[in-house]
């Protein structure tokens, strides 16, 4: 009886990768996996992004639909892939990262003889500008979620990790969840990983799948830019889960993020009103905390010498 390889979609968003974008389009395109649905959305790309998607497309790849729109961020970008997308199953990829070879392979055979997992996470291998290097992001220290042994309290505590950009899920999972949450603008991964936790059968496949690449435009380096998502993880996660020692942990984060926003923000250009905001819900969550106190005591301070005599 001839095999059926089931269709996985592959959702690009492109966000000026000029440098890049062609070797990633590659990686996925020389993938030893025949049934693939590729989609590349250019989300408004102020360089040569359109220009090299363009070239890389030219005379080539059955299945290659590309998008050029206005930017709107990573999320809604996700989010019209997953609408277009036809596969069984789903994947992403920034469009600065590449595949490994049998990368799209290997995570569906996993998941088409473990009928029961909803989603699978994998590991990575990291890239610096260009040089690629064999350092693992989880290695042997840090561990990959898996249902079976944990919670969502060891994705709070850290304890277990996932690295959403090398997970492939069931389309029907990311249907039945809502797609990516569009009240978060650039963390796509910040809040549907606790939400799979949940609502979802996940497992790890201890293999690299893919090549993440750190250079001095990766978004999520731009700490300050993100960390309004991940307070909007924490308090949306914050009003799902019952009181208790896992409420409480949650809290304890959405201190921790409110106060360093604050802080670093102090440092850079960030619009006063949100510090002042982010300021203010620390100190609601943890008033009697040291720091609260502090910075009770130094903004009242600096409001009586900048209102003067």
């Amino acid at each position: 009886m001839e095999r059926c390889d089931p269709l996985v979609t592959v959702v690009v968003p492109a966000y000026n990768h000029e440098d890049y974008v062609t070797e990633c389009l590659s990686s996925i395109v020389e993938q030893d996996y025949p049934s693939l649905e590729l989609i590349v959305i250019n989300d408004g790309s102020t360089d040569s992004t359109a220009a090299r998607i363009k070239e890389f497309m030219a005379g080539r790849c059955a299945g290659f639909r590309y998008i050029s729109k206005e930017n709107e961020g990573l999320v809604r970008t996700l989010n019209m892939g997953l609408s277009l997308a036809k596969g069984k199953y789903f994947c992403q990829i920034g469009s600065d990262d590449l595949l490994v070879p049998g990368s799209i392979r290997s995570r569906v055979e996993f998941l088409e003889t473990h009928p029961d997992v909803d989603v699978v996470f994998a590991d990575a291998y990291l890239m610096y500008g260009r040089k690629k290097t064999t350092e693992r992001l989880y290695g042997t220290a840090k561990r990959g979620y898996r249902s079976a042994e944990h919670t969502l309290k060891d994705l709070l505590t850290r304890d277990a990790r996932i690295f959403l950009p090398t997970g492939m899920f069931k389309r029907t999972l990311l249907k039945a969840l809502g797609g990516f949450d569009e009240d978060f603008t650039w963390c796509e991964d910040t809040f549907m990983k606790y939400m799979v936790a949940l609502h979802a059968r996940v497992e790890y496949l201890d293999k690299v799948v893919m090549y993440h690449r750190k250079h001095d435009s990766n978004v999520s380096g731009s700490w300050l830019r993100i960390m309004p998502d991940k307070i909007l993880a924490m308090e949306k996660l914050h009003a799902m889960v019952e009181r208790g020692p896992l409420k409480r942990l949650v809290e304890d984060k959405l201190y921790k993020y409110n106060l360093k926003y604050f802080e670093k923000g102090m440092k850079s250009e960030v619009d006063s009103d949100r510090l002042t905001a982010a300021l203010e819900n620390a100190i609601r969550i943890r008033p009697y905390a040291s720091k609260s106190l502090y910075y009770r005591l130094f903004v009242a301070l600096g409001r009586i010498f900048s209102s003067g005599p």
